[in-house]
């Protein structure tokens, strides 16, 4: 199903929706407890501030109501003699309201994520998927990394409920 949702790279102006869709998903969906959505966005704000030149967040909305978000995070790699500037880019919290999901919001936050990545030269792009959207990755073109590992620090507990 095609989208009428505008999609673009956030900028500052743009910092309280991006908040307000966060604390939407983790709080109000996710059921995480700690801040008020209040706190919350202040010390987001703050975050943003310190971080907005390595993590590049985009913004979907219709009729001018943003819906949806995800974020580009930029990792700057080791430098090699035959590729000296060498850097990676991490797909982070794309969200999309359910009311506006399943409708193409995801894919085009997506789609503009990526574009944005190959216009920045980025070698290549990873995601850590939910279970539930491997097949939403797998139709934009990402692939199992056979030589990717982790080691979780979070107790079990607290990583089914992230």
């Amino acid at each position: 199903m095609a989208s009428n949702a505008n999609v673009f790279r956030a900028s500052p102006a743009n910092i309280s929706d991006l908040a307000s869709l966060r604390f939407q998903w983790r709080s109000e969906e996710g059921g995480e407890r700690g801040l008020s959505r209040e706190g919350f966005e202040l010390k987001f704000f703050d975050w943003y501030e310190k971080h907005r030149e390595t993590h590049h967040a985009y913004v979907a909305t219709i009729d001018g109501k943003a819906v949806g978000c995800a974020w580009l995070i930029v990792v700057e790699r080791i430098p090699g003699p035959e590729k000296f500037v060498r850097r990676a880019g991490m797909v982070q919290s794309v969200y999309v309201q359910p009311v506006h999901r399943n409708a193409g919001v995801g894919t085009k936050l997506v789609e503009s994520l990526i574009s944005d990545a190959r216009t920045m030269a980025l070698d290549y792009l990873t995601t850590h998927p939910t279970e539930s959207s491997f097949s939403f990755y797998r139709r934009l073109g990402f692939d199992a990394a056979d030589r990717a590992l982790e080691l979780r620090f979070t107790p079990l507990r607290e990583r089914k409920e992230s």
